[in-house]
């Protein structure tokens, strides 16, 4: 095999991250934007030591899983990857790949993973945008990196944003003033989009939550009550005299979780989180949460949280790296009984999970949710539990 060898390759698979996976004599051949059971004629792009990348250049046989995607940018623009694939397909190939993870970087043979949950909405869900922009001959371009990250897509409408976030990228095209400073968008009324180094209002079951203009807020407008419902069902098990709330932002989950604890600690880095964190639990009549601007790990080796025997439940909710291996044995030395690990990343989860199993922790459950639907990413909810 060779670079620009055209072959015909049958796809059985979708990868994480999105690319469809096929066979030539063995060797795996992954092709972007490809559904199991296309048949495909493609081009060899990229060979390495295991696997190659190809291209479609035509479709000999199209898979019954395809859709039509509803974007007009698909496949140029990098956000999507899914949009050609049926959204119940979606479903199972993101169930698949939580197993595949924890099967093969956590090392669970049968990992217990429950049925994904779905999006009410497929389309038009995400809360925000962070959009590039860049002058060319004197034309300013706004919008997203290619597949490649190495060009920007003009992109006048999104089918993923929430539609007001659609109608503030037009307003934004026509002002010359925003379009040089402010290119992150939420959704809201046009007439509520804040000023730059404010906030932004999100709503949460019924309850009104403040949060950073530049800061952290879920995603999926319509499935983050889902999400905290999920949470708040597992730690609803059992009595906790003290609830830990790592990397907890703008105090989403610990608001919510209050009534499950004599007391929550919510630990966050960043100081304009940890305002608005205050602000949000004394506004929703939360009185038995305390915040504590930190670094996690840094809290716990300097014991700023309750004693370890004293922790019932331990929630982690890091970023999509996940966590240090440094910061996983802390949270293992502190011995809690239960945490619940919340990750958009079933990899890193995975890897961490394994640790956390080989420091004296069970996994019980696996709960996804399609927090990113038509995208490669997925939401899992995590529960672990001390082996005594």
């Amino acid at each position: 095999m060779r670079i620009k060898d055209r072959v015909i390759v049958n796809i059985d698979a979708v990868a994480f991250g999105g690319d469809g996976v096929g066979r030539l004599d063995n060797f795996v051949v992954f092709v972007p934007f490809s559904a199991p059971g296309d048949q495909l004629e493609i081009e060899i792009t990229r060979i390495k030591k295991k696997f190659a990348h190809g291209r479609t250049l035509r479709m000999i046989r199209a898979s019954s899983q395809r859709a039509e995607p509803l974007c007009a940018y698909y496949e140029q623009c990098g956000g999507c990857c899914y949009q050609h694939l049926n959204y119940e397909d979606q479903l199972a190939i993101k169930k698949k790949q939580v197993e595949d993870a924890f099967r093969r970087i956590g090392r669970i043979p049968d990992p217990p993973v429950g049925g994904v949950i779905d999006s009410p909405k497929m389309y038009h869900y995400r809360g925000k945008a962070q959009y590039h922009s860049e002058t060319v001959s004197r034309k300013i371009k706004i919008g997203f990196l290619d597949t490649t990250g190495s060009r920007l897509i003009d992109i006048e409408n999104c089918a993923i944003m929430e539609e007001t976030i659609n109608e503030k990228l037009r307003v934004l095209r026509e002002n010359i003033k925003l379009r040089e400073r402010e290119l992150t968008i939420w959704s809201g009324p046009s007439s509520s989009r804040p000023t730059a180094g404010g906030s932004v209002e999100r709503t949460v079951k019924g309850q009104r939550f403040s949060v950073p203009r530049d800061g952290f807020f879920q995603a999926n407008l319509f499935l983050t009550e889902r999400l905290v419902d999920e949470v708040c069902r597992l730690a609803a098990v059992g009595e906790h005299r003290n609830i830990v709330d790592a990397y907890c932002g703008s105090g989403l989950f610990s608001v919510f979780l209050s009534p499950f604890a004599g007391k929550v600690t919510g630990v966050e880095i960043s100081e304009n989180a940890v305002e608005h964190a205050r602000i949000n639990a004394q506004h929703l009549g939360a009185e038995n949460i305390e915040f504590i601007c930190s670094d996690f790990e840094d809290a716990l080796h300097k014991k700023l949280l309750p004693a370890g025997n004293e922790t019932d439940l331990m929630v982690l909710d890091p970023p999509r790296t996940g966590c240090e291996a440094t910061t996983l044995r802390a949270v293992a030395n502190w011995a809690p009984k239960k945490i619940i690990y919340i990750s958009c990343n079933p990899a890193t989860q995975a890897r961490d999970v394994k640790l956390f199993q080989e420091f004296g922790y069970h996994l019980r459950s696996l709960l996804p949710l399609d927090m990113f639907p038509q995208t490669e990413h997925i939401e899992v909810i995590g529960l672990l539990e001390r082996n005594y």
